[in-house]
């Protein structure tokens, strides 16, 4: 019975930890596409700065 209880909350770990990663493989592509698109248009450097 014991082990039934833990099985069922390794479980319940492993399908929270797998939510968890999920999203934050999400928000990492996200900023991911953000720096991206930021190193193409230039970025947000000063306003008037010298771009080699």
């Amino acid at each position: 019975m014991v082990l039934l209880l833990v099985l069922a909350i390794l479980a319940l770990v492993a399908f929270g930890a797998g939510f968890v990663v999920h999203w934050l493989f999400i928000v990492a592509a996200i900023v991911a596409l953000i720096w991206l698109i930021s190193l193409f248009t230039g970025g947000m450097g000063r306003p008037g700065a010298r771009r080699w």
